[in-house]
């Protein structure tokens, strides 16, 4: 019960915040970044600038400069939304990956130093809180379906627990008629004797 008010609360809270944006496009203060998204840069919050719609699917847009071109790898400096550049950072992007300049694929080993380069962010590595809150709904729902199903499960066994008898059978009154005939057979045959 406890988890489930929890989640009432969190409810509660995320549709406070998607209710200040619902009539405002989604922005970068309305998502979360996965763990992935963190791994990949720490500060990836506050790297993202804008939400871009790109061929009807929706990025996290963030921009970084590339410092230099190691054997170890290329390393950036992505802007922060504040206009501040942040520390520099290996790009853990794959050898393979390419980037589009004028039209024209570019991978990142081959990026000049002091080049601005857009990155764009899938939703597969963000989520919108009114998703979140979607989820967590049907969750609880679903919580609660299984609750009822134990409870009437509950009541159903105290029902059978009621109807069982309340002894094992007649047995017992045998065995005391039975003991009773011995004894009071017993006693005539010593009153014969005398």
């Amino acid at each position: 019960m406890k988890k489930v008010n929890l989640k009432y609360c969190l409810i509660a809270l995320a549709g406070m915040g998607v209710s200040a944006n619902a009539s405002a496009a989604l922005t970068c203060s309305d998502i979360v970044f996965s763990p992935e998204a963190f791994a990949a840069y720490e500060y990836i919050d506050k790297a993202c600038i804008e939400m871009v719609d790109r061929d009807g699917i929706v990025y996290a847009k963030l921009t970084a400069r590339v410092v230099a071109q190691t054997a170890s790898g290329t390393h950036i400096r992505y802007r922060h939304a504040d206009g501040e550049l942040g520390a520099s950072h290996k790009s853990n992007a794959p050898e393979a990956f390419q980037s589009m300049i004028n039209g024209k694929p570019v991978e990142m080993k081959d990026l000049a130093v002091r080049q601005n380069i857009n990155i764009y962010v899938s939703d597969s590595y963000w989520v919108d809180p009114a998703m979140i809150e979607e989820a967590i709904v049907e969750e609880i729902i679903a919580e609660e379906i299984v609750e009822e199903v134990i409870e009437e499960e509950i009541i159903e066994e105290e029902i059978i627990e009621a109807e069982l008898p309340t002894t094992a059978g007649p047995l017992p009154w045998l065995a005391l008629f039975g003991s009773m005939f011995l004894l009071l057979g017993g006693a005539l045959r010593f009153s014969r004797k005398q």
